[in-house]
């Protein structure tokens, strides 16, 4: 193989490996419904919560320990959709030693309230820290 040859191939499968490599890194689109998770969450989680800058109300219980707000859950360390969805549907209490009910929510629902929760990030494009 010639130097110039060489040096297209190696170009190419340099290209190739970088657009490989993007495309993992893209975080995946969440499942659920955004909006309909704002309407739920408006719905059951106010109470203890601050959903959004604008909900009707201001929470009643809060704490201790104080609940987060969900933005500050959006951007917390590691708040990946699997990992919400995994305190939503299986813990009896989120997260353990706190007041929170189980909300009993169905899959659909809880993939609308995490859809919304990670709607909420700083950069809803990026990953969880």
């Amino acid at each position: 193989m010639k130097t110039r040859e060489l040096a297209v191939f190696a170009v190419a499968v340099a290209a190739a490996a970088w657009a490989i490599n993007a495309a993992q890194a893209q975080p995946k689109p969440v499942a659920g419904n955004v909006e309909a998770g704002r309407a739920l969450a408006l719905l059951a989680c106010t109470g203890c919560h601050v959903v959004a800058p604008n909900q009707p109300f201001k929470p009643i219980y809060t704490g201790p320990p104080r609940p987060p707000d969900f933005k500050e859950i959006a951007n917390g360390p590691g708040a990946t959709a699997p990992y919400l969805e995994h305190h939503l549907e299986t813990l009896p209490a989120v997260p353990e030693n706190s007041h929170m009910p189980n909300p009993v929510l169905s899959s659909q629902e809880v993939r609308d309230v995490v859809a919304f929760i990670i709607s909420l990030r700083d950069n809803p494009a990026a990953p969880a820290r």
